[in-house]
């Protein structure tokens, strides 16, 4: 069982991603996209949190967790609680035309969310 919350992660970043953000990318103008994509991620971070804090609750109950798991887990949840956290601040750079402080922002949402893809990937074989 403690797979499941890992595969759930994956699967909803892939999902995000790969096919929701690109499908309203290229079917909304700009503006409506904006206003689509700002509802959607604060969601999406959330939900990636809950998981990786359901993944470490799932790990607790379980006999002989690793370390490695722990870790994995911890990182995903503090990974996505940052990225929820800096989205008023991105928004902000955006609104106020600060493309710097705005790429910075989002370069760091998206490592982020890169790294807790792959770990969540490697959670499979550690």
């Amino acid at each position: 069982m403690h797979f499941f919350f890992p595969g759930m992660i994956v699967g909803f970043i892939l999902l995000q991603t790969a096919i929701i953000a690109p499908t309203l990318f290229k079917k909304l103008d700009i503006k409506d996209f904006g206003i689509v994509i700002r509802s959607l991620w604060p969601k999406f971070f959330l939900c990636l949190s809950v998981a990786g804090a359901a993944t470490l609750v799932d790990l607790y109950l379980h006999d002989n967790p690793s370390t490695i798991h722990y870790a994995i887990a911890g990182s995903t949840t503090l990974f996505a609680i940052i990225c929820y956290a800096i989205i008023p601040a991105t928004n902000r750079a955006k609104d106020e035309g600060n493309e710097k402080v705005f790429n910075i922002l989002h370069k760091m949402s998206v490592y982020f969310t890169i790294i807790m893809l792959l770990l969540n990937i490697g959670f499979l074989f550690a």
